[in-house]
């Protein structure tokens, strides 16, 4: 597994602001590669999800001058407000892979912007999530 990504040092105060704003704690398999790798575009990219291959395109970035700021996304998203999902990840075409913090489980889905009341699970950790993406 690899992410390309421009080495950005996400510090615990950054991750601290965007919890806090989102009201949420991220789980610690997730913050370990964002924290590393924010931002970032993973080889391999490819995702099966009930039969459809979907494409990660990159991760979300916690920096705010960063065109994938995961603040700017969750606000941009109408739909994303009225609900308890959390964006991770971003495919090519708007659509978006999510934590979902209705339970305690934080599952991940997958958002498709064209199909906005249906999400679809996808694996309960982000460990999980990185170990289906294949070539």
């Amino acid at each position: 597994m690899n992410w390309n990504s421009e080495s950005n040092i996400i510090t615990e105060d950054i991750v601290d602001h965007v919890e806090s704003i989102l009201k949420v704690d991220f789980p610690e398999d997730f913050l370990c590669i964002i924290k590393k790798y924010d931002g970032g575009y993973p080889t391999p990219n490819k995702i099966t999800i009930n039969g459809n291959i979907e494409v990660v395109n990159n991760l979300v970035s916690f920096l705010e001058d960063d065109e994938s700021f995961i603040l700017d996304i969750f606000e941009e998203t109408e739909y994303l407000k009225s609900t308890h999902l959390i964006p991770i990840a971003e495919d090519p075409f708007g659509n978006l892979f999510c934590y979902d913090f209705q339970d305690e489980e934080k599952r991940i889905v997958f958002w498709n912007h064209e199909d906005t009341d249906v999400s679809q699970f996808v694996c309960a950790t982000f460990t999980e999530f990185v170990g289906m993406l294949h070539e």
